[in-house]
């Protein structure tokens, strides 16, 4: 096997994922829709019953994504994933959220009530794929950080990447491509949540 088509085998495998993680946001466009289709309390508990089964498939694969993304590729994982910290971070915490509401929403006796953790998983089926389409953007159009091989001879700081300023990734949601992305996916994941509910 040539080099070449490692890459490209990989390459293939990460897109693949991408494509599949992408899909499987109509989780979080249901999510998103919960007071606009669920008129009534029942409905409200019907749609979040119908993507309460899903949303481990869709947090799992996101793990994958960025795991394959580190097996096959880890220079450009580390610069590209580290260039939008930030972004990355409010994406795994709104998944977090998501988690801890579907599991937390019904019980007896919750801190919270009912309706916060509905709230957050309405914020998760916003923020969710909007960011997940700016991050991935980045990859594309690039993040404000510098990428130094020499520095890995540094035996004080053997830091490949650093940044330009100190937004840590954050300023990627000022490029109006990285947004025009996350705006695409978003409308995508709830066009797919209501041909899912």
């Amino acid at each position: 096997m040539t080099y070449i088509f490692l890459q490209q085998y990989w390459w293939f495998i990460i897109s693949l994922l991408g494509a599949l993680l992408v899909f499987l946001m109509f989780v979080q466009g249901a999510n998103s829709l919960v007071y606009s289709l669920g008129y009534t309390e029942d409905g409200q508990r019907k749609i979040i019953e119908s993507t309460g089964r899903k949303w481990e498939i869709t947090f799992t694969t996101l793990v994958t994504f960025g795991g394959a993304f580190f097996a096959s590729f880890p220079l450009f994982y580390s610069t590209s994933f580290g260039g939008a910290y930030w972004l990355w971070m409010i994406i795994l915490f709104s998944f977090v959220l998501q988690a801890v509401s579907y599991e937390f929403q019904h019980r007896k006796g919750n801190l919270l009530g009912t309706p916060t953790y509905r709230r957050f998983l309405i914020l998760n089926g916003i923020i969710g794929p909007l960011l997940l389409g700016a991050a991935v953007a980045t990859f594309f159009n690039g993040s404000n950080f510098f990428v130094e091989k020499a520095s890995l001879t540094n035996i004080s700081a053997p830091v490949i990447s650093r940044w330009a300023n100190a937004s840590a990734g954050l300023d990627a949601l000022l490029d109006p491509w990285n947004l025009v992305l996350g705006f695409a996916v978003m409308f995508l994941a709830r066009i797919l949540g209501i041909l899912y509910i």
